[in-house]
């Protein structure tokens, strides 16, 4: 399908999605039956901000939605149940889907939540220099994960060979933390917000990746293809759900409200969720979700993956709400 065409037809879609909402003096229940959609989620931080105000706030239901959203630990697991059709769709890192559809599995990204590298590299008190990294441990979530590329690119950064140190597979931040701090592991890689944690139990950043200029395609939501060929409309649905959640939270007159929600998915230290909030309002959350070119092809150069990039995305979800100017629709939610 050309690219005109893919748009026309995208449009027709967004139309469609938005046919139950246009009628008017209807209520939601008798106009048309929810459509009932299991979501996967591999992680768990300020990256899933719009998906939980999409739940909390009932943005699903709006756009004619019944979301479940389940929760994997682990970019392989999630990536198991998308190919295996538990789940259609699914939040997940750019770097497990550039893995899976290396190997033919017909998973694809539709939009960038995170497109930098949105961590900082902690170690143990006692290391003071990259070199004494050099035989050490470093946690990570899984192989082949979105911490463990960054953990492997920070190293990489630092002057210190990934081959020099070992990784392990412990889990979710919260986890890693943990492991730090008993001294099972002497680095990991945490997001922002949830390394103010680690700060303050005196563990150290020797590298904030946030703030280098690297393009990064980080987190993002993809689909099953051949799933969503058949349900276009619930994509769209759910796609213009995500895009009304950002609006929400890019809004500086809703940071008490957001903080509130957010509060009730991660339990750190309300003035540590405040500052990580900020920052990635500020910096990383965008209203209308592309995924970056440079950010994926990044990730296929590292990954040694010989593939045109634009055989991992398709920004044409996203591309066709902006053209019809969606985001204008919303308000400040």
């Amino acid at each position: 399908m050309s690219t005109l065409s893919r748009r026309t037809f995208l449009r027709s879609a967004i139309g469609a999605a938005a046919a139950p909402l246009l009628v008017s003096g209807i209520p939601r229940a008798t106009a048309q039956p929810l459509v009932a959609l299991s979501v996967g989620m591999s992680f768990h931080n300020l990256d899933a901000a719009a998906a939980w105000v999409a739940q909390d706030r009932h943005l699903f239901e709006k756009y004619g939605l019944k979301v479940t959203i389940v929760s994997i630990q682990g970019g392989g697991k999630t990536v198991a149940a998308m190919a295996g059709g538990d789940i259609p769709m699914a939040f997940i890192a750019a770097a497990d889907i550039i893995n899976a559809r290396a190997k033919g599995v017909p998973l694809e990204m539709i939009a960038g939540l995170i497109n930098r590298l949105p961590y900082d590299f902690i170690v143990a008190k006692d290391i003071t220099s990259p070199s004494q990294l050099k035989g050490t441990k470093c946690a990570i979530s899984g192989f082949g994960s979105s911490s463990d590329f960054a953990a492997r690119y920070a190293l990489t950064k630092l002057g210190v060979d990934p081959k020099d140190v070992t990784f392990l597979q412990v889990g979710n931040e919260t986890s890693r933390l943990a492991a730090l701090s008993s001294g099972q592991i002497q680095s990991t890689v945490l997001t922002a917000g949830l390394d103010l944690a680690a700060f303050e139990l005196g563990f150290k950043p020797m590298l904030k990746l946030y703030e280098t200029d690297q393009p990064y395609q980080h987190t993002g939501i993809a689909v099953n293809t051949t799933w969503a060929k058949s349900h276009t409309t619930t994509v769209v649905a759910f796609l213009k759900a995500i895009i009304a959640a950002t609006v929400f939270l890019k809004n500086p007159a809703n940071e008490t409200a957001a903080l509130s929600l957010l509060h009730n998915h991660l339990k750190i230290k309300e003035r540590d969720l405040k500052q990580g909030f900020e920052l990635y309002r500020e910096h990383f959350y965008q209203v209308y979700p592309f995924v970056t070119e440079p950010g994926m092809e990044f990730i296929l150069r590292a990954r040694k993956i010989d593939q045109p990039v634009t055989t991992f995305y398709d920004n044409g979800y996203v591309q066709a709400l902006k053209d019809t100017n969606f985001a204008a629709t919303v308000g400040g939610q």
